[in-house]
Order: structure tokens, then sequence, then C-alpha cells
């Protein structure tokens, strides 16, 4: 099937590829990395904010002294380096009709993953709703996603997994890391989270702080399309329903309404792009009219998501 999705000249390019850490990780596997986590290793690396469910046992009780803040010492051990590919698999993502998100999301999904297994990397997908199941998920495999792979021979159990997802529900994303990280505690890596983003802002700065707290390097790929940019095209009135919730409301296509849609979508897009960028959270915005090809080989390499 993966050959029915990419050409082949398209897989060897990004075999040539690998996934890019603006962290040190250090793997037992093929192309080591040093990892700055908490650890037994006698080698300090670094301090970072404690976190409910840390090891307290390695707080710094001397900074909290001074400034009665909790910190935790960090060190350097050895770890599996793994890469996290998160994909919003909400009702949302299936509208506007024709824009194509879902399908543009997890075609990169799948992109992604083969260029972390051509390096020997860890790789795990999996996808989020408020739904504990979804299509022909099962409750363990929607919540859980794949196993983790290391072999390029993963891909395909990849594969069958994100084309055998139907999107449903809504969006509790700092609810579903929390369950999600305690599933994979010890994987810590590359975190790689595909959605339009078109939820609560304070739900997605709680989900994505909760990976910065847990050590991880999050990069964000937001995915929106044409009909979402400018749904107004070739419309003067409608009835608008939210996909998620039900509600339902009358609009007309005045120059009032336009330009109050068109504020509101860019006020939304640039709060994630500049907390992203506060927090040294790699981010990027990938619109489904462009060429997929061009954008995963450059648009992600010149953004540093990849290399």
């Amino acid at each position: 099937m993966l050959t029915t999705i990419f050409s082949g000249e398209f897989l060897r390019r990004l075999e040539a590829l690998c996934i890019q850490s603006i962290k040190e990780f250090r793997s037992v596997r093929k192309g080591d990395r040093i990892a700055k986590i908490s650890g037994t290793s006698i080698e300090f690396a670094d301090y970072r904010q404690y976190f409910p469910g840390d090891e307290i046992r390695h707080i710094d009780w001397n900074i909290y002294g001074r400034t009665e803040r909790l910190y935790l010492k960090t060190f350097k051990e050895d770890i599996d380096f793994s890469t996290h590919v998160l994909v919003d698999a909400s009702k949302s993502m299936l509208f506007p009709e024709g824009d194509g998100k879902f399908d543009y999301a997890r075609k990169l999904a799948l992109a992604l993953s083969y260029v972390g297994l051509s390096t020997h990397s860890s790789v795990k997908v999996a996808a989020f709703s408020d739904l504990e199941t979804s299509g022909s998920l099962s409750d363990t495999s929607f919540i859980n996603g794949t196993p983790f792979f290391s072999k390029r021979s993963g891909i395909f159990s990849i594969s069958d997994y994100l084309f055998g997802i139907t999107p449903g529900g809504g969006t509790d994303f700092p609810g579903y890391l929390t369950r999600y990280t305690s599933l994979t505690k010890g994987h810590r890596g590359v975190f790689i989270v595909l959605s339009d983003f078109l939820f609560d802002p304070a739900g997605r700065k709680r989900g994505l702080n909760l990976l910065r707290y847990l050590n991880y390097d999050v990069k964000v790929i937001q995915v929106l399309g044409p009909h979402e940019m400018d749904p107004f095209r070739g419309i003067s009135s409608a009835e608008v329903v939210d996909v998620e919730t039900g509600e339902r409301r009358l609009i007309s296509d005045t120059r009032a309404i336009r330009k109050e849609y068109s504020v509101a979508l860019e006020e939304h897009i640039k709060d994630l792009r500049e907390f992203c960028k506060a927090n040294r959270i790699l981010y990027t915005l990938a619109l489904t009219s462009r060429e997929f090809e061009s954008f995963v080989l450059r648009e992600l390499p010149r953004i540093g998501i990849i290399k």
C-alpha cells in the first residue's frame, strides 16, 4: 500500500533525511544522541521545573529553599531515542469538505515515520480525539496507537493504522496527552503533533506545556485548508454547524463578517505560532493546497523538523 501513497523516488529522498532534534539525546541504537533526563547516572546535566509525578528524590531542595520553587536535577543516561507522531482525529479534521485536512495530516505522519525508521529511530504513531473509539479502532488501539517500531518494515503497520482511522468526536488534547505520556514513560525524544488546532487555546497550551515539562522536543504542524481560510467563497448566506458540538448558526456573507472571521482566524493562528516561538517549539503551517512532496522536502527541512 505504501507505493500507492508515495512514489518510489519520494521514498528514496525520504531515506536520505532524518528527524532533527534541538535537544540532545543518546540512544543504544545506531545514531547515538545524548539525553538530558532524570536518571540514576552520576553525570549531572541540567535543571528543569518539577512536574507532578516526577521523582521527588531528584528535587534540589537548596534551590527550593532560596526560591520556594521546585526544580529537578537531571542527569545524562542511555535511553531509547524515540519519535512520537500524534495525529488529530477529531471530527473537525474532516471539514470543510474538500479541504482534505485529515488525509494530508496522516500522509505527513506516514512520511515522518518513514524518515524516523530509515535512521533507526524508535517510532510510534497515535491519533487523538475525545472518543475512546473511532471507526474500526478499538479502545486500546485508539488510546495507545501503534507499538514502537525501529525497523523500516514497521511502516506497513503504521500505514494500516493511519488509514484505518475514521475521525470523530471533539478534542481533549491535554487529557489525551496525560494518558498517552503515562503509557509511554521512558521513551523520550521528539514529539510531533499534527492538527488543525481549532480548539480551545488554553487546552492546546496545557497540552504542549505538558510535553515540554516532560522534556520532549516538541514540534507542531498546523494543518488547514483553503476553504477554512476563506469559507465565504461562492456563498451569500449559510447555516454554519459546529461538527463537534452540533451547534448551529445562520450567517450572511457581508464585508464585516468576512473581516471578523479573517481577523479571528489570524489571531488564532498567531497565538499558537507565538506560543511555540516563545517556548522553543518548532511550528509550521501546512496548507493542504500546497503540493505535498514540496512541503515535505522543502518546507520541513527549511524550518528544521527534518534535515
